[in-house]
């Protein structure tokens, strides 16, 4: 379950750059994450509240915005959406990438996202 180790981190970078503002009450916090990171809104919410107890962010609400992969090929020009193959017999979904028109290896332009893109606070 890596959405742990990963709500970690967002939690501490988040709460370290609040109290450099002087914010000590947060209302809900919004995080996009991208397809292909493989991170899942429940388990995300779920670490959320665990790791948020005992916080100034306990209680708050995590939003998750999902946001889908895109790719562009160098090759075939092609930019949009991809289907990828995951095989079942890995531990971790390790997704097989190429370019749907030409059958390329595409560059990724969306999907690898992990961001907080916004927090509603209040200073007390």
């Amino acid at each position: 379950m890596h959405e742990y180790s990963v709500m970690r981190q967002l939690i501490s970078a988040l709460i370290e750059e609040l109290e450099k503002k002087g914010i000590n009450k947060i209302e809900s916090v919004k995080v996009e994450i991208g397809e292909l990171t493989f991170l899942y809104k429940e388990q995300l919410q779920f670490a959320y509240e665990v790791l948020s107890k005992d916080t100034f962010l306990e209680g708050s609400k995590l939003e998750v915005v999902n946001i889908d992969a895109e790719v562009s090929c160098p090759n075939c020009g092609y930019q949009g959406g991809i289907d990828y193959l995951e095989d079942p017999g890995f531990h971790y979904n390790i997704p097989v990438i190429s370019c749907p028109d030409c059958g390329e290896k595409p560059e990724i332009i969306h999907g690898k996202e992990t961001t907080i893109i916004g927090v509603k606070a209040y200073k007390e």
